[in-house]
C-alpha cells in the first residue's frame, strides 16, 4: 500500500481564494461601471464619449472619480469633454445601480437554478416515485411525505408496517412483537 496522496480535485476551493476572486471581480465590474457612467455623462452632457483606453488610465480615472475629480487620468483632449461633477456622479450612480441590479438578478437566477439548494436536483418526479415505490406505498406514507396535507392525529403510528407487526410504537417493544408475529406465521416456533 502506498502513502501517495491524491491531488485535491478542487484546489480553488481552499480557504478564501474564491471569496478573494469574487471580491476582485466585483471591484473590477464596479470600476468599469463607473467609467461607463463617466462616458455616458460626457456623451449626454459634455463634449462626447470618453473612455480610458488602457488599464493604467482606467485605474487613475477611477481614483480621480473617488477623489472628486472627474476626468482625472484621461488624456487632456478627453478630460476637456467631461461635464461638471453633478451630471457625472448622477450618471455614475445610475450605472452602478443598474450594474448591482443585474448582478443581483444574475445571482438569484444562478442560486436558484444552479446552486446547491436547487429543488430539482436529487428529487424524484411524481412519475419516478410512483414507478419505484408504487402507488400503494406512497399512499400509505403520504402523512410522512406531505404532513401539511395528510397530517396524522396520532404521530406514533407507523405507516410502513407489515401485516402481523405492531401498528403503534407506543404498544410495547416493536421488535419483540415483530419477531413474535414472524414466529407465529412460521408455525408457532420461536
Amino acid at each position: 500500500m502506498s502513502r501517495h496522496r491524491a491531488p485535491d480535485p478542487q484546489p480553488i476551493g481552499r480557504s478564501s481564494e474564491v471569496a478573494l476572486l469574487a471580491l476582485a471581480a466585483a471591484l473590477g465590474v464596479l470600476a468599469v461601471a463607473a467609467c461607463a457612467g463617466l462616458g455616458t455623462a460626457a456623451a449626454w452632457f459634455g463634449g462626447g464619449w470618453v473612455w480610458p483606453h488602457d488599464t493604467q488610465r482606467l485605474i487613475t480615472t477611477v481614483v480621480g472619480l473617488l477623489s472628486g475629480h472627474p476626468g482625472h487620468g484621461l488624456p487632456p483632449a478627453d478630460a476637456a469633454r467631461v461635464p461638471g461633477p453633478v451630471p457625472v456622479y448622477a450618471c455614475i450612480a445610475v450605472a452602478e445601480t443598474l450594474t448591482l441590479a443585474v448582478a443581483t438578478v444574475a445571482a438569484v437566477v444562478v442560486g436558484r437554478f444552479a446552486g446547491p439548494g436547487d429543488v430539482r436536483r436529487g428529487m424524484a418526479t411524481r412519475g419516478e416515485a410512483a414507478r419505484v415505490l408504487g402507488v400503494r406505498r406512497l399512499r400509505r406514507a403520504r402523512a410522512i411525505i406531505r404532513p401539511d396535507l395528510y397530517g396524522t392525529t396520532n404521530p406514533t403510528t407507523h405507516l410502513d408496517t407489515e401485516p402481523g407487526r405492531a401498528e403503534s410504537a407506543g404498544s410495547g417493544d416493536v421488535a419483540d412483537e415483530g419477531v413474535r408475529a414472524r414466529g407465529e406465521r412460521r408455525g408457532g416456533q420461536r
